[in-house]
């Protein structure tokens, strides 16, 4: 059997979606649950896009603190070689 990955690929939405935005959605989502009576099917769907955004989130904030530290890197190798000179 192959290794399959479990999280599914983003959606053309999701695609779309800036860090931001998916930050201000899950606000949205939290105050709509808080501030309603919701049916077990909809705080069930609730529950479910509030994780979406959630992982979405997560993944967003590794690919920014993989870009930062590649940053750090770099800026230490720069600053390395021109104390050397």
């Amino acid at each position: 059997m192959k290794n399959q990955k479990t999280s599914k690929p983003a959606t053309q939405e999701e695609k779309k979606l800036t860090y931001l935005e998916a930050v201000k959605d899950l606000a949205n989502i939290i105050d709509s649950m808080e501030n309603a009576n919701l049916n077990m099917d909809e705080l069930s769907e609730k529950v479910n896009a509030a994780i979406k955004r959630l992982e979405y989130c997560k993944k967003a904030l590794h690919v920014i603190e993989q870009n930062v530290n590649g940053l750090i890197k770099t800026g230490i190798q720069y600053t390395e070689e021109n104390n050397e000179q």
